[in-house]
């Protein structure tokens, strides 16, 4: 019998003390996202001027290394103050010439035709397949161009062209 009762005993402190904790977090905040600089001294602000909004930081004594580092469209920042996370929308445009390269392999030239006129200027850059820069041309904005293979020895190479933010890589063969 006094078992019975221990045992209903504890069930109603757990049963309770459940009650207690489901209410109090209900009532109680939970964390904010906020923009603050975490350093043995330092202050966050936000400011107008003119109309424009500034967000204003500053940290001293930070312990640790800060610096950025930058490739394409992202940014990667250490250290205590960092920015507020933000989204980068990518805008999905064609940077891709399309040209039909031909012949190749090829003895002595070879013949670029774009499926379109292209409206600025062609740069030319040619390398051999250990990267070593062998040829920089430009053409005027054409749909069809002819370069000159004759003097390079047999082998691989890549030609990129060039044409406002448009590009194409191709492998060459010279026989």
């Amino acid at each position: 019998m006094q078992a019975i009762i221990n045992f209903n005993l504890f069930a109603m402190k757990t049963l309770l003390l459940s009650l207690v904790f489901s209410f109090l977090s209900f009532i109680l905040f939970g964390q904010n996202l906020q923009r603050s600089t975490l350093s043995s001294s330092g202050d966050s602000n936000t400011i107008e001027v003119t109309g424009k909004t500034y967000y204003i930081s500053q940290s001293i004594s930070q312990q640790s290394v800060i610096g950025t580092l930058q490739a394409n469209n992202t940014s990667i920042r250490q250290g205590f103050q960092q920015p507020p996370l933000s989204i980068n929308v990518l805008i999905n445009e064609n940077t891709t010439l399309d040209a039909h390269i031909y012949p190749n392999p090829a003895d002595y030239f070879i013949t670029v035709l774009f499926s379109n006129k292209v409206e600025n200027p062609i740069q030319i850059e040619l390398y051999d397949i250990v990267g070593k820069h062998i040829l920089s041309k430009e053409e005027k904005p054409t749909n069809k161009f002819q370069i000159d293979i004759a003097h390079l020895p047999s082998g691989t190479y890549l030609l990129n062209l060039f044409s406002g933010s448009k590009k194409l890589t191709a492998k060459l063969i010279k026989k």
